[in-house]
């Protein structure tokens, strides 16, 4: 098994997954200050806490019965963001989107459910809404989505669903037009970020129905 490197000092602080890659970090640099670790979770908790003794480790995964990643002990998150997911049953089914405080898991919003709609829309709308909301606040927060076919739609500001419009879903219509014009008038400052599952688990907006 291998082992994680925490460089506290040298040419580029962080953590490393191999030797080679730490040795390159520090290798001439004056005073380096560098450690091995046996997980990436002990890595991480001791980058965070900048102190290289062993005893002074933390575990970064935390107790439950889920095992749920410790967000806060992850130095690759960026402070004060925020998270969105959505979620659905059926596709199309009820549809419906939230979002949470990365750090303490406080839901800001939830929508829905909204019925004829797909997860995608959800996690679009997730997004966008997160952008309106913050920008009527003037805040600049990371937004985390998991979802790259939502932050592709962002991007291009207009929902590319194949959904068709029914006298059901009709309202669900009328919401992504509008969150389609917000995007086409507005500018943002907010990072939206794509949210790594494999490495940090799910994102906190999580839904918790898989």
């Amino acid at each position: 098994m291998g082992k994680w490197y925490v460089v506290w000092e040298g040419y580029e602080p962080g953590i490393c997954d191999s030797w080679a890659e730490c040795e390159e970090r520090t290798k001439g640099f004056p005073n380096a200050r560098f450690k091995s670790f046996s997980t990436r979770e002990e890595a991480i908790a001791a980058f965070r806490s900048n102190d290289e003794d062993e005893r002074a480790v933390i575990r970064a995964i935390a107790s439950g019965p889920k095992q749920k990643v410790n967000y806060a002990a992850i130095p690759e998150i960026l402070p004060g963001s925020i998270a969105v997911d959505g979620a659905c049953s059926g596709n199309p089914g009820q549809m419906e989107y939230r979002c949470v405080d990365v750090m303490t898991g406080e839901e800001i919003f939830r929508k829905g459910p909204f019925p004829g709609a797909t997860n995608n829309i959800g996690e679009f709308l997730a997004i966008v809404h997160a952008l309106a909301l913050y920008s009527r606040e003037g805040k600049n927060n990371p937004i985390y989505t998991d979802s790259k076919t939502a932050l592709a739609w962002v991007r291009n500001r207009h929902c590319k669903t194949t959904l068709t419009r029914t006298a059901e879903n009709a309202y669900i219509f009328d919401i992504i037009h509008r969150a389609e014009r917000w995007l086409q008038t507005h500018a943002w400052g907010n990072p939206i970020i794509k949210w790594q599952t494999d490495k940090w688990g799910e994102i906190p907006a999580d839904f918790g129905r898989k």
